[in-house]
């Protein structure tokens, strides 16, 4: 289906009946290409997005991030998240 998940799922957070989303989205391949899935099946699906969301531990949204001033100090967790990342070998060392 085009419009992709994080379209969809904000347009239920705003409060947008699921019919209405259904009606939004096309189905991209398949017997049913062009035409907009059934509400039964965006339920599906959304419960299914949701269901693997939960499962692997990651939120459906995006963590707000802060855009830091330059000179402003790491936080104690950009810092731990700087130290992993550079204590990872780099992924083209094996080319060089």
């Amino acid at each position: 289906m085009t419009g992709g998940a994080p379209h969809t799922f904000s347009l239920k957070d705003k409060g947008v009946p699921v019919p209405d989303i259904a009606k939004k989205l096309t189905i991209k391949t398949g017997k049913n290409t062009g035409k907009s899935p059934s509400v039964a099946s965006l339920y599906r699906a959304l419960a299914e997005a949701e269901a693997a969301a939960a499962d692997d531990g990651l939120s459906l949204r995006p963590k707000p991030v802060h855009i830091r001033l330059p000179g402003e100090p790491l936080t104690a967790e950009e810092i731990e998240l700087r130290n992993r990342l550079q204590a990872q070998p780099h992924p083209n060392a094996k080319l060089r």
